[in-house]
């Protein structure tokens, strides 16, 4: 149902969510898949736990589709600088 104004009646205004595959996300970083995984692994020497875990896609398998929020990848590559200036 519309309202005068011709928008929808009920529904709020929600971001739009993007969910980047893994592809995207070694893209984004410019890295390798390796390190993203090393990066989520507690028994890595490269582990990082302010590395965004991904979110399943598909069903309940434990090797169905994954992804990440673009909004928790943006906030880490944010954090990341932060870290870098405060250095300097």
């Amino acid at each position: 149902m519309n309202d005068k104004s011709g928008s929808s009646v009920g529904f709020e205004k929600r971001p739009v969510v993007a969910v980047l595959r893994l592809r995207r996300v070694v893209e984004r970083l410019g890295i390798s898949r390796s390190t993203i995984y090393d990066w989520m692994n507690p028994k890595s020497p490269r582990y990082d736990s302010t590395f965004p875990l991904p979110i399943k896609l598909s069903g309940s398998s434990s090797r169905g589709a994954v992804g990440w929020l673009e909004s928790d990848i943006c906030w880490w590559i944010d954090s990341r600088k932060t870290i870098t200036r405060e250095r300097t």
